[in-house]
């Protein structure tokens, strides 16, 4: 029984080759001659052999460089650079080389006639499944593949048939996934979303509500907003854009499953929500003295406090719904904190002074490996060889916090305006609610003097 996908991606192509080969992915524990080869010297090229992995129109030790070539030779550099696809077997029911033999078979005929691949076969998991990464240019005529549903169908229909032929199980009628990727995965990480959030919210309403009136008042108090009136129901967060189809959450929370729980009266939960990893974090000081800071050390740690994360002897959960959506991104606003407490930045002119510094300190020391590289292909001298890398490997070191720095730096320029657009939405639908609550209030007292 194997299973397929494919994907664009539009980051690097070489981050996606280093997971396809990752040799400890493909390192088959029973057998004893794989050997690993150091890849380029600047004296001689070697490759670097890898069991289970092939290249189709491209040789897998130099497949980045040659993808590169094609798409610079088409003027072809932006955009989708490749394509990452795997086929997954049943646990058990096919060895290493005959998954490996069925991957490469299955390349062949998807793209083997127009495009550079490489077919990886991973065994670090009870199921054997194969990698593929395909250039998104063509050799032949430089046009870009396109993964379309028909090409996935394609897909679906080679692998069958060429498990089919080994004698290997498939699956009948397979139903396609309603969960976007990303949410899914981020789930299955134990990571809070918004679907969950969604969950959450729907499961205590229909827990406290007899109609469907009452569950959708009950979903609005919680600061949740659904539409009846179209084909599909629809949830989102108060002061959203996005809405989410209920059908999406999963069956338990499609209309008609909701209609038939509340209109039973069932108090049910259906949706056992993953706990989310508790990450503690130390900050030096009085949270009295943080209260004194102004600028972007203020507003973060303000941000942090309305996100349920400060004070840390108060955990709660975030200050409103929307909010949940960056707790998944806590692990980044913690760094940029880190960076804003030590270099003591408030202000925009202090934090592109900090940039403006770190930048020419790094080119400095890029310079200097620079320096180093031309000297080393110049020597002769083991000795100064050896002393020149090191001293590189050194630089090196000293220019990663570097780069991670100027990363971050650029991180909190984005997330100050994203942080005050949500605390003025937040504050607009708490001024709107309380206005609401108050016209009602008077509405309430009017009627009552007119009943008298």
């Amino acid at each position: 029984m194997a299973t397929t996908s494919i994907w664009d991606i539009k980051g690097r192509i070489d981050h996606l080759i280093n997971y396809v080969e990752n040799p400890e992915k493909t390192r088959d524990e029973g057998i004893q001659t794989l050997q690993h080869i150091v890849g380029y010297t600047n004296n001689s090229q070697k490759t670097e052999q890898k069991l289970y992995v092939s290249g189709i129109n491209c040789r897998p030790d130099i497949a980045v460089q040659e993808m590169a070539i094609i798409k610079k030779h088409f003027r072809k550099e932006d955009g989708r650079l490749a394509y990452h696809g795997y086929l997954s077997f049943k646990p058990g029911e096919v060895h290493p080389g005959q998954a490996h033999e069925i991957g490469i078979q299955l390349a062949r005929a998807m793209w083997g006639d127009k495009y550079q691949i490489v077919v990886a076969t991973h065994l670090d998991r009870d199921h054997i499944h194969c990698h593929f990464a395909v250039n998104s240019v063509s050799f032949v005529d430089g046009m870009k593949y396109d993964r379309t549903n028909a090409e996935y169908a394609r897909m679906r229909s080679t692998a069958d048939r060429l498990c089919m032929e080994q004698g290997l199980s498939v699956i009948k009628n397979p139903q396609k996934s309603k969960t976007n990727r990303s949410i899914y995965l981020a789930e299955k990480r134990g990571e809070p979303t918004r679907y969950n959030v969604f969950r959450q919210a729907i499961d205590k309403a229909i827990a406290g509500a007899m109609t469907i009136d009452q569950f959708e008042r009950i979903l609005k108090a919680q600061g949740f907003e659904m539409k009846r009136s179209s084909k599909y129901w629809t949830i989102k967060m108060k002061g959203d854009s996005r809405a989410t189809r209920l059908y999406q959450l999963g069956a338990q929370y499609t209309s008609d499953a909701i209609t038939k729980w509340v209109c039973m009266r069932k108090q049910l939960v259906f949706y056992d929500i993953a706990k989310p990893t508790v990450h503690k974090y130390k900050l030096k000081g009085s949270f009295g003295q943080v209260k004194k800071l102004t600028g972007f050390r203020a507003l973060y740690f303000h941000y942090l406090y309305l996100m349920g994360k400060l004070p840390r002897n108060k955990p709660r959960p975030p200050h409103h719904p929307i909010l949940w959506e960056d707790v998944r991104k806590i692990e980044r606003y913690s760094a940029q904190i880190t960076l804003l407490c030590i270099h003591k930045i408030d202000t925009s002119a202090q934090l592109q002074a900090f940039v403006d510094s770190t930048k020419e300190k790094m080119n400095s020391l890029i310079r200097q490996r620079t320096d180093l590289q031309n000297r080393l292909r110049r020597d002769v001298d083991p000795e100064a060889i050896a002393a020149m890398r090191e001293e590189k490997a050194r630089v090196t070191a000293q220019i990663q916090p570097l780069h991670k720095d100027l990363k971050t730096a650029a991180g909190i320029a984005e997330n100050t305006v994203h942080m005050k657009a949500r605390m003025a939405m937040i504050r607009r639908l708490e001024v709107e609610d309380r206005q609401k609550s108050q016209q009602k209030t008077l509405q309430r007292k009017r009627g009552r003097e007119h009943d008298r």
